[in-house]
């Protein structure tokens, strides 16, 4: 059985492999035979007879026997199946083991006739041998063609990869000179010329010489271009010097309509020079306009512009506007020139005396002289009224300092409703109701360069504003002034233009303000009485828990808090805003809440910080998870509670409103033996990696609360 499959490994067995079998076995028969019998005929038994014998071929094969194994086995590599000679293999290996144990058990028994058993049996163990030699032959010869085909291939790769390249190579190539050739202007392309009839009734001989370009179509292209190019410079240089023209007209306009804007109130003071020759003539010109008109001559151009324009627009646009002109008339008239307030020629020490406590009081004298006339007003204000839906009004009133260049404004508010013994009083202030009315505008600094060294020279840092009123950026714009956009170190004059784009958004704005402030004020009003609601989609929540109390705080208060630690460095919140502290109570569990309530409310919305104080604990954003995501809840997704109109005057009640109900739900779930559920509904208590409460309100049937 041994002998058939190793033939079924090799074919034919190989001439030597099969010599040295017989040569072996014979010996062995030889020595196991008795001397009698190895006497015999027998004895002589030949090389031949093995042959004969086994049906061995007679003749030798021209070819070495090396050659032909190897080429035999090279075939048997490639039709033979791997997973055949696998099986076969495992069959080998097995049964060799089989036989060595056999040999092994048949020495240490010694039966009868084990001597022959056991050479059969190594006979077998090498033709299990010899059958797992020629495998592992065949199979480096698979490995050898495997290799040498991947080889092959791989080389073949190389070549395409190579043959690509050159391809994509001469693509490029071949592209770019398609681009060359087609940026060849090779014809006048997109170029409209004259008719051809036109072109010989146009232009001269020496350019459309007809007696070569009607014979030869290219000639006539050649020279219906060169009429193109000559007709094309002349008219470049008609079309710059009719620019030049135009830019010196535009400039006469612009210095015309510069002297026309100054002229109106040189008029005023021209009529009230010649008011007595009117009467004594009978021709009272200035008898038909009202006193506010007929004052408004003696206003400076700022004021002057902003009265008008302010008027114009009351009369045309918003009837709850109204203006007024306040002051001291004579004063007015008998107002000395700027040019003569700021001169100064008392500098010289010449004629004082060495005393130094003469010296002193003579410059703290002229010190003083100096601040006075630094802060010389203009002896008329004009005063605008802005009446709200309420009949709520705030009244502005502007000034005009000649000497800084400068104009401010005071405002004074006046309500219909009595809010008066309320933490919520500071919104309502005059000095921070219209504070950063627009962005970076907090009215501290003056947007004119030049009074930073004109205080400077007097031992100022900044004037009272209190006193003064505010230098806004805004109320520059009314006035006509616009410091932003001139160059340093340049005068800024006064551009009615200025004041007809800006006083529209301004009034609207200021309105705008005033409106959410007093909305804010209420707000605060309930909020300290412990009155607090939900948004509509949220009126099946009730809330567990209560507010204790509702306080202002200042500034460095807020920013010593251990809640707001995280907010220290943060441009979330300022020195500008204005800070309360509530205290919300449930159990034995106390949530302080601290609220900075922005200058531009509701156009950003409150930042809160907590602070929670349970058992013993001092729990805040930066040493609790559950502290964070309800600070996070009420300061990220506050869109989420707006979703009807009107939020901007219910913003800060909702956002407390959702506090308190993320609260309940914090204690809810960290003690449900303590603190059960009232009418809110959750799933999870907690869930995530992060363990998170669920926070978030999902309006299903009367609402549940998910993790986000």
């Amino acid at each position: 059985m041994k002998e058939g499959r190793f033939i079924e490994v090799c074919g034919q067995r190989p001439l030597t492999m099969a010599k040295d079998v017989e040569e072996s076995a014979l010996k062995k028969r030889k020595k196991r035979e008795s001397p009698e019998k190895s006497n015999g005929a027998d004895a002589s038994i030949s090389v031949e007879d093995l042959r004969n014998k086994y049906g061995l071929e007679k003749e030798l094969n021209p070819v070495p026997i090396y050659q032909r194994v190897t080429a035999h086995e090279e075939k048997e590599a490639l039709t033979r199946d791997p997973q055949d000679d696998i099986e076969l293999y495992r069959e080998s290996c097995y049964r060799f083991v089989e036989l060595v144990d056999e040999i092994a058990e048949k020495k240490s028994k010694k039966p009868e006739g084990w001597e022959q058993d056991i050479d059969d049996k190594k006979l077998e163990a090498i033709t299990e041998i010899m059958t797992l030699k020629t495998l592992n032959r065949i199979e480096k010869i698979r490995y050898k063609n495997s290799r040498e085909f991947v080889s092959k291939v791989r080389q073949q790769v190389d070549v395409l990869q190579f043959q690509l390249q050159n391809l994509m190579c001469e693509i490029q190539h071949l592209k770019k000179e398609v681009d060359k050739c087609l940026m060849f202007k090779s014809k006048p392309l997109g170029i409209d010329l004259v008719p051809v009839e036109e072109f010989y009734a146009t232009a001269p001989p020496s350019i459309s010489r007809p007696e070569i370009t009607k014979t030869d179509e290219h000639q006539l292209q050649l020279a219906r271009l060169e009429w193109e190019l000559r007709q094309r410079k002349e008219l470049a240089l008609l079309y710059s010097e009719l620019q030049e023209k135009k830019n010196s007209l535009s400039s006469q306009i612009k210095r015309k309509v510069n002297d026309l804007e100054g002229l109106a109130p040189l008029i005023k003071d021209v009529l009230a020079v010649t008011k007595p020759m009117q009467e004594k003539l009978g021709l009272p010109l200035s008898c038909t306009g009202s006193v506010n008109n007929e004052i408004s001559s003696l206003l400076p151009h700022t004021l002057y512009y902003l009265f008008v324009q302010a008027q114009a627009y009351s009369e045309a646009c918003d009837k709850g506007l109204t203006v007024e002109i306040n002051g001291n008339p004579e004063e007015a008239k008998n107002l000395k020139p700027i040019a003569a307030l700021s001169s100064d020629n008392e500098d010289s020490d010449r004629d004082l005396s060495v005393n130094l406590k003469i010296l002193k009081k003579e410059k703290k004298r002229k010190l003083e002289k100096k601040k006075k006339r630094l802060f010389t007003k203009h002896p008329l204000v004009v005063t605008l009224k802005i009446v709200l839906k309420d009949d709520s009004c705030i009244k502005l009133e502007f000034t005009y300092f000649l000497v800084l260049h400068l104009l401010t404004v005071k405002s004074s508010l006046t309500l219909t409703s009595n809010i008066k013994n309320s933490s919520a009083m500071e919104f309502l202030k005059n000095d921070t109701i219209l504070l950063n009315l627009f962005p970076n505008d907090n009215g501290i600094e003056s947007p004119n360069v030049a009074n930073y060294y004109q205080l400077k020279e007097i031992g100022l840092d900044e004037f009272d504003y209190s006193k003064y009123g505010l230098p806004y950026l805004w109320v520059q714009k009314m006035g006509g002034l616009d410091f932003g956009s001139a160059p340093k170190n340049v005068k800024v004059d006064p551009k009615e233009d200025i004041v007809k784009t800006s006083l529209p958004s301004i009034v609207k704005e200021i309105r705008r303000r005033v409106h959410a402030r007093i909305a804010l004020v209420r707000q605060v009003l309930e909020l300290e009485q412990g009155i607090v609601f939900g948004p509509q989609n949220m009126k099946f929540v009730k809330s567990s828990c209560a507010i204790k109390s509702w306080e202002s705080i200042y500034w460095k208060d807020y920013i010593n808090m251990p809640a707001a630690k995280h907010f220290k460095d943060s441009p979330y919140v300022s020195e500008h805003d204005i800070y309360f502290k509530a205290t919300i109570v449930r159990g034995q569990a106390k949530l302080v809440v601290f609220v900075a309530v922005k200058c531009d409310y509701p156009a950003n919305p409150p930042v809160f910080s907590l602070q929670l104080e349970w058992s013993n604990n001092l729990w805040t954003a930066s040493n609790n998870t559950d502290i964070m995501d309800i600070e996070r809840e009420v300061n990220s997704y506050w869109k989420e509670l707006v979703s009807d109109g009107g939020w901007a005057h219910t913003l800060l009640t909702l956002q407390m409103h959702r506090i308190m109900v993320c609260f309940d739900i914090f204690l809810e779930c960290i003690d449900p033996q303590q603190f059960s559920a009232e009418k809110k509904t959750f799933f999870h208590p907690l869930r995530g990696r992060n363990r998170v409460h669920p926070y978030k309100y999902v309006q299903m049937g009367e609402g549940v609360f998910l993790q986000r």
